[in-house]
């Protein structure tokens, strides 16, 4: 009698494991695989999303198909885009996550967190802003890969060769609920039928504030992460130009006076080579010239760039963290008091190993 009871309440949990607690069979063949998602400003209280999704021709060749919706929810706005679809869109493949400037003005957090919230989406995400539309840009194709995965592959490859700093849904993220550091995303825009970089967008907690060009990206990642593989274009008094690339950098902090205001000494050494040069020949004492004058141009431009963030109350590239590691009994809003009055000095130091092929 026991061994019944006992294989009949086995069957009955068996049962109720495979009835409740069974998960929803997708088929990949039956969904619409989104690639990218753009979100676009309507008004205070209103977003337009845009997803793109490949199309796989039968040449082989690749294609987009486009959904948009709007609601005040994004959540919303993706069972309306499932409304006009024959099969469900879903997110397990998206790439890469754009916001408009008009809507990261506004305020993104919302936004990132239904992204964060969603367990098929990775924390590799790459995300953007976009200055202008993201529906404009989404429908457009460029090169032979889908939309999304050629905007992936675009901010991917200039991480990797050091026009940009690493970045993702996750850095970002973690910035974003930092007490002491600001997110920051790459800016691109569309001109014509090709998509360009167009410089860093800082935010201060999740509203756009301002941006960093490209000449001022450099750096600004010299700052923030060693860099492997860079490039600087100098202008020399002279009005020759020259060009420093296979840039490696590396940074030090150091912070003193600790009990009253802190002051913070960065040091950022630079190895490269020169790759090209306008003028005639390059001795060792034009080398000399060139070394100390990006000497000064880095050093003066990193002056201004941390004078702003000051001004503009952001620290994305995380100095108060800095201080903080070096503090005991940290007060974070005393750091936030004394931060745009804090004395940043940088000190750059550069090593030109080869003249390439110059001469």
């Amino acid at each position: 009698m026991k061994k019944k009871i006992k294989i009949a309440v086995l069957v009955s949990i068996i049962f109720s494991a495979y009835m409740f607690g069974r998960v929803q069979r997708q088929i990949l063949d039956d969904l619409n695989m989104a690639s990218s998602i753009g979100y676009d400003y309507i008004d205070k209280n209103t977003i337009k999303a845009t997803t793109v999704r490949p199309i796989y021709k039968p040449d082989k060749s690749m294609g987009n198909k486009i959904f948009s919706a709007s609601d005040e929810l994004s959540t919303q706005t993706f069972s309306k885009i499932n409304q006009q679809s024959s099969r469900q869109v879903v997110t397990g493949k998206l790439e890469v996550a754009l916001y408009s400037k008009e809507v990261a003005k506004h305020g993104i957090g919302d936004l990132v967190d239904s992204l964060q919230r969603d367990p098929s989406i990775s924390e590799r995400l790459f995300v953007a802003v976009v200055d202008g539309e993201t529906n404009k840009l989404l429908k457009k194709k460029y090169g032979d890969r889908d939309t999304g995965t050629y905007l992936s592959m675009l901010i991917e490859q200039n991480m990797n060769s050091g026009g940009l700093p690493t970045n993702n849904l996750h850095q970002f993220l973690n910035a974003y609920n930092s007490k002491l550091k600001d997110p920051f995303l790459p800016l691109i825009e569309q001109i014509g039928e090709k998509v360009h970089l167009k410089g860093i967008a800082l935010f201060k907690d999740d509203h756009y504030v301002r941006n960093l060009r490209q000449d001022q990206q450099f750096i600004f990642q010299a700052l923030l992460e060693n860099i492997k593989l860079g490039t600087y274009k100098l202008k020399l008094k002279n009005k020759k130009y020259v060009a420093i690339e296979n840039i490696n950098t590396k940074h030090s902090y150091r912070v003193v006076n600790l009990k009253r205001t802190p002051e913070i000494n960065v040091h950022v050494k630079v190895r490269g080579i020169i790759r090209e040069y306008t003028g005639k020949k390059t001795d060792n004492r034009e080398i000399d010239e060139i070394k100390k004058q990006m000497e000064k141009e880095m050093e003066k431009e990193a002056t201004a760039m941390i004078r702003t963030f000051q001004k503009l109350k952001i620290d994305p590239i995380g100095f108060g963290d800095q201080v903080r590691s070096r503090t005991r009994n940290f007060r974070y809003q005393q750091w936030l008091d004394q931060y745009p009055d804090v004395k940043i000095r940088v000190k750059v130091n550069v090593v030109i190993l080869e003249k390439g092929v110059v001469d």
